[in-house]
């Protein structure tokens, strides 16, 4: 499935996220009214309910995306088919995206947003069908849908945008009061938002994927989703729509350094972020370079570069230049609301920008612990601190500049085994081709090295 060709960009992220449940639900509109709302097919958050709200998504964060770091609850209108089948979807895959390239504000915690319109009977500007017997979106549901040529089943994408300007204040995204102003509006097609309205969030492009094996055709009009129902006390009469009343429901469970990491150190940096959000990082508490030979004596600690050069666990290689960088890190903690076999994905990953400055082709650089008895404005060559080459991780990277990350897990895990609540690290090279040069940024730029705690699992 691909993002909405009019709201795709460079620097987005994306999270896909299974089916978990069906209540006649909704935290936002019913709160407190289990089972009084339309039946609802609930995505991410497994626990979300009636009464979900940011901290109960964050005390109880099992969730279905491949992304850990996101506990927020998703949900749509239940669907039917035509007979009365009710059709629950697969997954839904949701494009967090900077259309307007603009500067974004980040999610505050539990922010409610609302998109669609369950009364709707005409198209629609903000939803779209699509379906694989073609690549195009339409807001029109006069169309009929079949099996592809490749003799796949019939599968129909809704495509739900969000708004994207939020008041800055206001969580609820129906609040009480007199207005009854929306928490969130719409930016105009030049990506500008209302002066009422002056934070910029990231946009949310939720698409939900329907399965249909076995179906000849798929007529979008005879399509029909769940309404509210009439009560009659704790009675209910469900009540059905057409697919015009297709509408979405979203409540931020990211984890706060999660939404951070996803508007200032990628969307608002130009940088594409489609790998996964950590569940929390640190920034270096120092970082540097060490230069032998000539530069023996010289600190490097305003540098905005990271060099590796040589193999400094090599000893017969000391007589060729050789540069080692030194990271120093407070050591995030592993969260602990989550069930064993979901702590077990979580891992330790160094995040570093750059790669192979010389020549062309891929080599390993290496990394060793060490320890924190440094400061990064007056450590050199002569005084740097040895590395423990009896533990390390290693990265294969070619010459492209971009983000890369090290599995450093095994070593953190034995700081702390340690005592230890800060930790250092070395990064060395190759003997194999010792006169190549790593370039990374430091901390002195926008991509500064950060130490993650990143948790994914399979779809």
């Amino acid at each position: 499935m691909v993002p909405r060709p009019a709201y795709a960009d460079n620097y987005q992220t994306s999270v896909r996220c299974a089916y978990s449940h069906t209540l006649g639900d909704d935290a936002i509109l019913m709160f407190e009214m289990p089972g009084h709302a339309m039946w609802h097919d609930f995505f991410g958050n497994t626990s979300t309910d009636a009464s979900s709200t940011y901290a109960s998504l964050q005390k109880a964060p099992t969730t279905t995306c491949t992304d850990l770091a996101d506990s927020s609850a998703y949900w749509t209108p239940s669907l039917r088919l035509p007979d009365g089948t009710e059709v629950r979807p697969a997954y839904q895959k949701t494009y967090y995206q900077n259309g307007a390239k603009k500067p974004l504000t980040s999610f505050p915690s539990g922010l409610q947003l609302l998109a669609g319109d369950h009364k709707g009977t005409a198209p629609n500007e903000h939803i779209d069908f699509w379906c694989n017997d073609t690549k195009k979106y339409t807001n029109n549901a006069e169309r009929t849908c079949l099996p592809p040529s490749t003799g796949e089943s019939i599968q129909l994408d809704i495509g739900i945008q969000f708004p994207n300007c939020w008041d800055g204040t206001t969580i609820a995204a129906k609040p009480s009061g007199v207005t009854h102003k929306p928490n969130a509006v719409y930016a105009d097609a030049s990506g500008v938002c209302p002066t009422d309205y002056p934070k910029q969030i990231p946009t949310v492009n939720m698409n939900v994927a329907y399965l249909f094996p076995g179906l000849a055709s798929l007529d979008l009009i005879k399509v029909q989703l769940s309404l509210d129902p009439i009560m009659n006390g704790d009675q209910r009469t469900d009540q059905w729509g057409s697919i015009y009343t297709a509408h979405g429901d979203f409540i931020n469970g990211w984890t706060a350094d999660a939404a951070k990491f996803m508007t200032e150190r990628c969307m608002n940096n130009n940088y594409d972020c489609t790998s996964y959000m950590p569940h929390s990082y640190f920034d270096p508490i120092a970082d540097t370079y060490v230069s032998n030979k000539y530069d023996s004596d010289r600190n490097f600690g305003g540098s905005d570069q990271l060099l590796v050069q040589g193999d400094t666990s090599n000893a017969s290689e000391s007589s060729n230049p050789e540069k080692i960088i030194l990271l120093k890190y407070q050591i995030p903690s592993m969260p602990t609301s989550y069930s064993a076999e979901e702590i077990a994905l979580f891992k330790y990953k160094v995040h570093l920008y750059g790669g192979r400055s010389t020549s062309s082709g891929a080599q390993t650089v290496y990394i060793y612990p060490t320890s924190t008895d440094w400061d990064e404005n007056s450590v050199t060559w002569n005084n740097h601190p040895a590395c423990n080459y009896k533990s390390y991780a290693s990265l294969y990277l070619d010459e492209t500049v971009q983000y890369r990350d090290i599995d450093v897990t095994d070593i953190v895990k034995q700081a702390q085994q340690a005592g230890q609540q800060q930790i250092a690290f070395c990064i060395s090279g190759d003997t194999k081709k010792n006169g190549d040069i790593y370039t990374f940024y430091s901390k002195e730029t926008h991509y500064p090295p950060q130490l993650m705690i990143i948790g994914v699992q399979s779809e």
